[in-house]
């Protein structure tokens, strides 16, 4: 999973949920004995929708929309489910079929124009295009002939055989994360988040592992993680962000063909450090695969566990029903990556003038695919607002579909029930302050911040 704004200049629509891999599952409703499953705590923060309220283009960027989405996305998909939206200037698909169907869509390209770049001033262009030179080799963000090469060097690391050998060193740090969550949680209950002392951690933990970062090179790293998100995000304006990206992915490079690579331990150094010494990768295409490895198995990573594990708790019947193994607890991961995705948005661009949904589009317009709206619409799954476990497994976006589908999405289901499960075991009595937790303000994905433990 990674994120992408929509256009270069940054001041467009936020993230991509990045490629997935094509995992076939098959829809299922919630029994219909289910149907009053903690109906009281089941939705949080986002019960009180009214799909029949007037739809404000303006609104997309409104406080209360930034805080959740949710029922600004259901007004879109009942009023105007491909909606042009003039403030950010683009259009907005918010119907499961119209999404699934963009995003398999060869007319919808992932890569960024010239056009947009030709657009920034002189000072922003000098700042921000050596960034957005970087990036367009992330394949999240490309196309066609490089972004499936680039991916052919990576296919046999994604497997599911590939990762299931890595189920014990997965199986250990869940089990020392789990451990530290529950010393945090013992020294300090109302001091514990579940973001910060568990998810969080685990995530960097186990990236860390699986790319071969040294614990003495971690802080540097992450540094420059943190440099490359902020400016994911930011408007033509802060200029410093672009230059410190800039530096990061310079220094970020010297790094990874310089020590990662040589050392020989990590995915990428293993399926892309031949190709790199025999000529046939690009420095710079080896450093882009790593960054959005790393940054993709951070946050996205991180807020679906936190995401998962922050569900269940508004929804206790059904976490009594996981701890009793009722429910498996993959089921749970997958309802919450439909219900609350980490990443809303999957931007692109027609690549030629295409019909969505009734809707003209011209060659060179933005298209946002909204994923986290197509996880709850409706008519792909009844009831689509409530986060229900039982559902089962059901053909959610949260990782996208077609060319772009997430490689590691295997990785991160493990990743997120194995932590889970953990957490069960060490914390079998674990209970949340669902009533403080909050989403962060945010265009295009979820922040939980803070999600606090009780006991």
């Amino acid at each position: 999973m990674s994120p992408r704004p929509a256009a270069p200049a940054h001041a467009g629509p936020a993230p991509d949920a990045g490629p997935a891999h094509e995992a076939a599952l098959s829809p299922d409703a919630a029994p219909a004995h289910e149907a009053a499953l903690d109906a009281d705590t089941a939705l949080g923060p986002q019960a009180a929708l009214d799909p029949e309220a007037a739809l404000d283009p303006e609104e997309i960027r409104a406080p209360a929309v930034l805080a959740d989405p949710y029922p600004f996305f259901a007004r879109l998909r009942r009023h105007d489910p491909v909606h042009w939206n003039a403030p950010t200037g683009a259009w907005y698909v918010a119907r499961y079929a119209d999404v699934y169907a963009g995003l398999t869509d060869p007319r919808l390209a992932a890569a960024s124009s010239d056009e947009l770049l030709a657009s920034l001033t002189p000072e922003q262009y000098e700042a921000m295009a050596p960034v957005e030179e970087f990036f367009g080799r992330w394949l999240v963000f490309s196309d066609p002939p490089h972004q499936l090469r680039m991916r052919s060097f990576l296919r046999q690391a994604f497997t599911p055989a590939a990762v299931a050998a890595l189920g014990p060193l997965i199986d250990e740090r869940a089990a020392d994360a789990a451990d530290v969550f529950g010393r945090a949680v013992a020294a300090d209950p109302a001091g514990a988040d579940v973001v910060e002392d568990l998810a969080r951690p685990f995530a960097v933990d186990v990236v860390c592992a699986l790319l071969g970062i040294a614990p003495d090179e971690k802080s540097q790293v992450l540094a420059w993680s943190d440099a490359l998100m902020g400016y994911l995000g930011s408007t033509p304006e802060e200029l410093h962000r672009a230059y410190a990206a800039g530096a990061a992915a310079d220094e970020l490079t010297a790094y990874v063909t310089g020590t990662v690579v040589p050392r020989g331990e990590g995915l990428v150094a293993e399926a892309l450090g031949p190709g790199l010494a025999a000529g046939e990768v690009a420095a710079e295409d080896v450093t882009a695969v790593f960054a959005q490895l790393l940054t993709g198995g951070i946050e996205p990573l991180g807020t679906g566990l936190a995401g998962t594990v922050l569900a269940l708790h508004r929804s206790p019947g059904q976490l009594a029903a996981v701890r009793r193994g009722e429910i498996p607890h993959a089921h749970a991961v997958e309802e919450a990556l439909r219900h609350d995705p980490p990443f809303h948005f999957a931007p692109r661009r027609a690549s030629a003038d295409l019909t969505v949904g009734g809707r003209e589009i011209r060659r060179g317009q933005r298209v946002v695919l909204l994923l986290a709206s197509a996880n709850r619409d409706e008519r792909q799954f009844p009831d689509g607002e409530r986060f229900d476990a039982r559902r089962g497994p059901v053909p959610h976006l949260a990782f996208g579909r077609g060319g772009h589908f997430c490689l590691g999405a295997v990785l991160a289901r493990t990743q997120i029930t194995t932590a889970l499960r953990a957490l069960e075991r060490r914390l079998p009595e674990l209970r949340l302050d669902v009533a403080a937790a909050r989403r962060a303000p945010s265009f295009g994905k979820t922040i939980l911040r803070p999600v606090p433990a009780l006991i």
